[in-house]
Parts: structure tokens; sequence; C-alpha cells
């Protein structure tokens, strides 16, 4: 479950009690350059420990299976979510592409 304020009820709260928008926010902004950057890295870490832990288990090395496969489940989930990111992203670029000006 998402614990999240969207931008949409934070941009609602403000108005409803006379402030400014975004008043009680930090401004602390993020490129989307960056925060699609510090994904990949993550996709990346969590797929070099699945790998890492794989090998050790390979070589014979004391590994607890279940960390094993806990890893290779989380590299698994979050490259499947960086893909279906990826083909989402692609299909907003091509419906804007597709609207008329």
């Amino acid at each position: 479950m998402i614990n999240q304020v969207s931008p949409f009820q934070l941009q609602s709260i403000g108005q409803s009690h006379g402030a400014a928008p975004h008043s009680n926010i930090q401004s602390t902004k993020t490129s989307f350059a960056d925060m699609l950057k510090s994904s990949i890295e993550e996709v990346n870490q969590s797929q070099a420990e699945s790998d890492k832990l794989t090998n050790a288990l390979a070589q014979g090395q004391n590994v607890n299976l279940d960390e094993v496969m806990i890893a290779a489940q989380k590299s698994n989930i979050t490259l499947t979510a960086a893909t279906e990111f990826r083909n989402k992203a692609i299909e907003a670029y091509q419906e804007m592409m597709r609207m008329q000006m």
C-alpha cells in the first residue's frame, strides 16, 4: 500500500486552508534525469546483489538459500517494474506525438 500523499492532494489541502499552494512542502527539487538515474542504479544494485549471492551459492559457500531466492525475486521484481515504467513512458510519448496541435 502506498503511504504517500499525491501532489493533487497537497495542492487542494493548501488551497482549502487559504495558503499558497505548496507552501508546506520543502523546496527540494529533483530533476527527472536524477530520479531516473537513481532508479536505474537501484535496479543494477539489486541485480548485482542477486548475482553475488547466486555465485556464492554455486561455489558452495555458506549462504542461506532463502536469502539467495529473496534476492533473486527482488531483482526480478525491480527489473519488471523498470520495464513496465519504460513501456508506459514510451506509450505516453507516442500518445503525445499523435496529438493534433
